[in-house]
């Protein structure tokens, strides 16, 4: 009889312990794998248990598999099921009802014969963050030197005095009240 070893880790080694055990943490969920004498993995547990419950529902699969059903959520899938009387392919767009999804979207796999669901697939939205540095064609400038540029556009000395100026009808006036202007020549 081997003596087996036990491992705990991120990622499944690429090159792998005979007669080993390995637990894979991996975020929200964990695998497990065994190894025989020459090294070579076997999925054990649920993973092994799930892959097959789904590759028997699939097997006698006779929906069209071209089509797929888009609905918002649960409820909206819930619904659509209901009414189904043939095998379906339906994407959930917001999933986070189903107890077994965190967050995003699942695609499901719905037996009319057995009205039966089965998540065959989930996915996680996708937050985009953009870098200023990563904008191409972007200003050179930083954010705050756009600020500051912005901040003083119309910053000088007799500001204030020229902000009394405005137009009114054509008329210029200075503080609100018409400014009265004579001129001697046109030649200036």
């Amino acid at each position: 009889m081997a003596l087996v070893k036990f491992y705990k880790v991120a990622t499944l080694p690429g090159t792998l312990e005979p007669d080993s055990f390995y637990y894979v943490e991996n975020g929200s969920y964990a695998e497990s794998y065994l190894t025989n004498s020459s090294g070579v993995a076997r999925a054990v547990g649920n993973s092994a248990m799930i892959n097959a419950l789904v590759a028997d529902a699939l097997a006698g699969w006779s929906g069209d598999a071209g089509a797929l059903d888009i609905v918002s959520d649960i409820a909206a899938r819930d619904v659509l099921t209901s009414t189904l009387d043939r095998n379906a392919m339906i994407l959930v767009l917001d999933a986070s009802d189903d107890p077994t999804v965190d967050a995003g979207s699942a695609l499901y796999a719905f037996a009319a014969s057995t009205e039966t669901i089965y998540k065959v697939a989930e996915y996680e939205s996708m937050d985009v963050v953009v870098q200023w540095a990563s904008i191409q064609g972007g200003p050179s400038s930083t954010p705050a030197q756009i600020d500051t540029a912005v901040s003083q556009t119309h910053t000088h000395s007799n500001k204030a005095t020229l902000d009394k100026f405005s137009e009114s009808g054509g008329q210029v006036l200075y503080d609100g009240s018409p400014i009265q202007a004579n001129w001697e020549t046109a030649n200036w």
